[in-house]
């Protein structure tokens, strides 16, 4: 499989948890399902690499992000909207390990196809704060404390869910990958795996983030200095989560030989290293099989559809974000072709014929949904530093 994207949707935005004395882990395991036997179809949709789908809540029809890696959150625009009462806040970290204090409250009715959650905790969020959020034009996250009320069955090449109180509902093969799955605060799930033989534990089945996280930073080091790790590139970027952006922060994408989940191996895996605590897995791994998730079995089960793994990694070795009209330089790859003359916060005037000097957010959020890394021909970046306009022509290069 070719990686031609530099990196990929974000990973949790912002889950309601705290530390162990909390209370909120409690208050996050209410709700219930107002069936007690259901079983129900939704399509979905990708918007800018999220799953985001059609939910009702009092009658009227809003789109969300679905996202196993985070709890539920609105946006603070819809909670006015609802005219959420806020039950208490909780000081939390997002991501970048950032820490602030979240609001929570509870949303009486989420009605899903036809069934109805009801009494579930949603945090409170200035969402919309985040450009790329913004562009996707959602209300709010359909997390793991809503979802674990149900089983969630995931076809992915026909892009529909199915919700059932019960497998026995499902119409699921004799012979599946199967693996146990931890459940941990907002309902989590987290699975182990083997990593180039070494055992990895509280891997996040995180759907919101649409590439693969596999390693943190230690154990990366780890396997680097072992030599079970020998193709990796480093790169640096300005990352964000629920409460902004960051200084800059060093990653790595590498290259992982072995990976086993269950009984099933999969084989030269592209990944991302990052130094926060915690390994995601996400949607470039999962988009390959049909997944159920069965939070009272505390069951992960896989139907290989494509063959995951045997990547290779494709980029011109930059990202982009806006802030305030303009557009910047985020990532940038080592040894790529961005490398060697852009620099991080270089204002982007131009790519190709396409103008990004002083645009307001809706434009941006057109040419955002258009990703350039999905081209293969060379670029031409027109960027302004220091007072001077530059022109670099940028090449897609195979990294590893």
């Amino acid at each position: 499989m070719k990686l031609n994207q530099l990196f990929y949707s974000f990973i949790i935005l912002l889950t309601l948890s705290s530390c162990a004395t909390s209370n909120i882990d409690k208050v996050l395991k209410q709700g219930h399902v107002a069936q007690e036997n259901f079983k129900t179809t939704i399509p979905f949709t990708y918007v800018n690499g999220w799953i985001v789908l059609e939910v009702e809540i009092r009658d009227k029809a809003y789109n969300f992000i679905l996202d196993t890696g985070s709890s539920n959150i609105v946006t603070t625009e819809f909670a006015e909207e609802l005219n959420l009462k806020v039950l208490g806040a909780e000081d939390i970290e997002d991501v970048n390990d950032t820490k602030n204090s979240t609001e929570y409250s509870i949303i009486d009715n989420v009605k899903i196809g036809n069934v109805d959650f009801q009494n579930t905790i949603t945090g409170i969020a200035d969402l919309n704060k985040i450009t790329e959020v913004s562009c996707t034009k959602i209300h709010g996250l359909i997390g793991s404390n809503l979802m674990r009320k149900a089983v969630w069955d995931f076809d992915f090449p026909n892009q529909t869910i199915t919700i059932a109180n019960d497998e026995s509902k499902l119409d699921i093969p004799s012979e599946t990958i199967d693996s146990k799955m931890y459940i941990g605060t907002a309902g989590i799930p987290a699975v182990t795996l083997e990593i180039n033989g070494q055992k990895v534990l509280n891997n996040t089945v995180d759907f919101g983030n649409g590439g693969t996280n596999l390693l943190r930073g230690d154990y990366f080091v780890k396997q680097k200095d072992a030599n079970l790790i020998t193709k990796y590139v480093k790169g640096t970027q300005k990352g964000f989560g629920g409460f902004g952006r960051t200084e800059e922060k060093p990653f790595y994408h590498t290259m992982v030989n072995e990976l086993k989940i269950g009984n099933h191996t999969v084989n030269n895996l592209f990944t991302t290293v990052k130094s926060r605590a915690g390994n995601n897995l996400g949607l470039a791994f999962f988009k390959n099989y049909r997944v159920i998730l069965n939070w009272n079995k505390k069951k992960l089960r896989l139907i290989e559809i494509t063959k995951a793994g045997n990547d290779t990694y494709n980029t011109y070795g930059f990202s982009m974000f806006y802030n305030e009209d303009n557009v910047y330089v985020n990532a940038i790859v080592e040894t790529s072709s961005a490398s060697k003359v852009l620099m991080q916060d270089d204002i982007i005037l131009s790519i190709n014929d396409t103008n990004y000097a002083n645009i307001v957010e809706e434009e941006y959020c057109s040419i955002y949904s258009d990703s350039f890394e999905q081209r293969t021909e060379a670029l031409s970046i027109t960027i302004l530093r220091e007072g001077e306009e530059l022109t670099f022509d940028l090449l897609k290069t195979e990294l590893f």
